[in-house]
């Protein structure tokens, strides 16, 4: 393999490596109020135009959290509608003063 192309292996694992480092957090993009808990126990963007990084980071956390909603619920054996209400009521009262939550009307506001 020539070194042009093991430099360039390097820097690839390096840029991979380093993502996580540059990607939104979720405590970051509530402090900052890009996005909030909702009704029904997920997150969403706040605002017209959220930027990619946001709208991967609700995705990627919807995602996650739809799979653990769907094995909770079967474990309570309640369906997943009654637990997604359940967990969206729980998040919204643990949101920290200054972040969104969507109210019973379905707007945003800061708790």
């Amino acid at each position: 393999m020539s070194k042009s192309i093991k430099m360039f292996f390097a820097m690839a694992a390096l840029l991979i490596l380093a993502f996580p480092a540059w990607a939104l957090s979720l405590e970051q993009a509530k402090s900052q109020g890009l996005v909030g808990e909702q009704l029904n126990g997920y997150i969403g963007a706040v605002g017209n135009s959220p930027s990619a990084d946001v709208r991967n980071l609700v995705s990627s956390i919807n995602q996650q959290r739809n799979e653990l909603y769907k094995q909770r619920a079967r474990e309570s054996s309640v369906t997943l509608d009654v637990f997604e209400a359940r967990a969206g009521e729980r998040l919204r009262e643990r949101a920290n003063t200054g972040e969104f939550i969507q109210d019973s009307n379905g707007q945003w506001r800061r708790k």
